[in-house]
């Protein structure tokens, strides 16, 4: 995804439609409260006439209840300083305690009642969702609802005429309704480039620039490679699996039985993965444990970032107790990033609880959007905040790729000859900003013989000699729309990225089994490729917290859920847990915005997590 990735949902819809029966609109509430709709002003656009009453919105209404105890209970269960560190409570503890009321609930179910709509609950209580046409939205909102020019050819955006009415049932329940605003196309089209960046095919091999080497050092085991593979094995692309797993301290934690035993993580993607390409990968490099489970793939074509995802979280964690891959699509050519798709996509593993399936305790997220184009869609992003507080208090650590276009998040997915200076500028990525996530970043790589870091820089490929010179590298940099949380060290007023980073470098690139289905891979039945991005840093570290958590189990430790609190703790108590990445920057455009240096940067963090120092550190807390 960056995706390190990426709109109320664009739709592709006619023009025509059946006219809803004509109901009578409820009376409005006798005093409406101040509701966030997010964007529906429509000055300066020209009106392309009234919208079609068959049209559908999709609402996500945030509802009126105990945030702030929720933000509260993360911090005491988080807290190692606190009484309650790691005591989280379950789902249905959750949403009886800090979710809506019942009566809540069925106020706002009954208001969409009335007009055949179904308002679902969601397993927090936080929410509710439902899907109505335009005709009965009229009705309930007391506003018509008009279609807009945007100045794109053939788009339109679907906006409530005048300001919406809160009705009874909603009003005194309700906080936050996203999803009245609709972007319609008559065919949707998208400049992204979706997907983490791919190496070159040709590798030459070069020397070292600001810690890393685009080609590959070490002391290679390249499995299978080398009988089926012969040219990438003997090739100088991508640092196999047993040079990661040493370079970070995870083979140890391996050797001592640590393999993720008990401990579950979910990949939640907007697309597939063949089980046909992680198997073989796995059985490639030997790292055989428990199947990828995958939901939601309906006919979506796989693509490189999810096989991406699956690979690098089992050669870390191969035998997890439960690894599941979350498939919700997204909308490429939506113009809000599709924040709203997003959170269908991070709500998929806990609203299959009421399925019976069990919580995740890690998920891996490799979506982003730079924080100016989420910014005007204060509903979606409201709702989106509140079920990743959730995820928190549950002790679901969030980790999320902090982007793939250095310090200049708005660059991602725009041709470099194409970048204006505003997609050039100091820019970071959210949700990576949210401060319920662990955000991570990416590095390059110079590894010795023995496979231990040589040196290692903030992933900017611009550093490069010819032929790799890509614009990409390793997000980073300071908030616009998040406070620094609690947990954060340092006496800024604004949440900073990344917390942490990892190796991400395309150049050399982590290899990969893909099949000719996958989307960019080659030709042929299966074939390697060579891929990075903090996509890949992303489940590199997920791995680490699912080998962290069960050693904390096995030690009888409290629990250690969301972890950002700790492994700020943890590095300010013992450094040395951490690679201090103290080179480069990972501006890609120029500009001051982000060196690495001493202690905390935006460039990569803390550093890199030595996963068995930081093991061996969860007793001393």
């Amino acid at each position: 995804m960056h995706r390190s990735l990426l709109s109320v949902r664009s739709a592709v819809v006619g023009v025509a439609g059946l006219l809803a029966v004509a109901l009578p609109a409820p009376a409005p509430a006798a005093s409406s409260p101040k509701v966030d709709y997010g964007p529906i002003s429509h000055q300066g656009l020209a009106s392309a006439g009234p919208a079609s009453n068959a049209l559908k919105l999709t609402l996500q209404l945030g509802l009126i209840a105990n945030q702030s105890g929720l933000q509260s209970a993360v911090k005491a269960a988080s807290n190692p300083a606190s009484s309650s560190y790691g005591k989280y409570p379950s789902l249905s503890t959750l949403a009886s305690s800090y979710g809506a009321s019942s009566s809540k609930r069925n106020a706002v179910a009954n208001a969409f009642k009335r007009y055949g709509v179904t308002a679902k609950a969601d397993v927090t209580h936080l929410r509710m969702s439902a899907t109505i046409s335009i005709g009965n939205a009229e009705h309930l909102f007391g506003t018509s609802w008009t279609q807009y020019r945007t100045g794109t050819a053939g788009q339109f955006v679907v906006l409530p005429t005048h300001t919406p009415k809160l009705p009874s049932g909603l009003a005194g329940n309700v906080d936050t309704i996203a999803g009245m605003r609709l972007t319609v196309s008559q065919q949707a089209t998208s400049s992204r480039e979706p997907g983490p960046p791919v190496g070159p095919v040709a590798h030459q091999a070069q020397a070292a620039a600001f810690g890393g080497t685009p080609t590959r050092t070490g002391t290679p085991a390249t499995g299978c490679l080398a009988s089926q593979y012969p040219l990438q094995a003997a090739g100088t692309a991508g640092l196999m699996p047993n040079q990661i797993l040493s370079a970070y301290g995870i083979a140890p934690l391996q050797a001592s039985g640590l393999l993720g035993q008990g401990v579950r993580l979910a990949i939640v993607g907007e697309a597939p993965t063949p089980a046909a390409d992680v198997n073989a990968y796995r059985s490639c490099f030997g790292v055989q444990g428990t199947a990828l489970a995958i939901h939601g793939a309906g006919a979506i074509q796989p693509i490189l970032e999810s096989s991406l995802d699956a690979m690098i979280a089992s050669t870390v964690a191969p035998q997890l107790a439960g690894f599941d891959l979350w498939v919700s699509p997204l909308s490429e050519s939506a113009d809000d990033g599709d924040v709203l798709g997003f959170l269908t996509m991070l709500a998929a593993p806990l609203q299959a609880t009421a399925s019976g399936h069990p919580l995740p305790d890690v998920v891996s997220v490799s979506y982003g959007e730079c924080e100016s184009t989420v910014a005007p869609y204060t509903a979606s992003r409201t709702i989106v905040e509140r079920e990743l507080t959730a995820m928190a208090a549950l002790g679901i650590t969030v980790v999320v790729a902090a982007g793939d276009t250095g310090s200049s998040a708005c660059a991602r997915g725009v041709p470099a000859g194409q970048l204006t200076s505003a997609e050039k500028q100091p820019q970071a990525s959210w949700p990576a900003t949210s401060p319920w996530v662990l955000a991570v970043g990416g590095t390059n790589l110079t590894l010795d013989a023995s496979n231990a870091i040589a040196s290692s820089g903030p992933w900017n490929d611009t550093v490069y000699a010819a032929p790799y010179t890509a614009t990409a590298g390793g997000g980073g940099g300071q908030s616009t729309l998040n406070a620094r949380p609690w947990w954060q060290t340092g006496t800024a007023s604004k949440r900073r990225v990344p917390d942490v980073a990892a190796f991400g470098d395309a150049a050399p690139g982590y290899p990969i089994i893909c099949s000719s289905g996958v989307q960019k891979c080659g030709p042929g039945a299966q074939s390697v490729a060579f891929v990075g991005g903090t996509s890949a840093a992303t489940p590199l570290v997920a791995g680490m917290i699912a080998l962290w958590t069960q050693q904390a189990r096995a030690q009888g430790l409290p629990r250690l859920g969301f972890v950002a609190p700790l492994l700020y703790l943890l590095s300010q108590r013992s450094p040395g847990a951490f690679l201090d990445i103290t080179q480069g920057t990972n501006a890609l455009f120029g500009g001051s915005c982000c060196a690495a240096g001493g202690g905390y940067d935006m460039a990569t963090g803390l550093g890199s997590p030595r996963a068995d120092q930081i093991a061996g550190l969860l007793a001393t807390r």
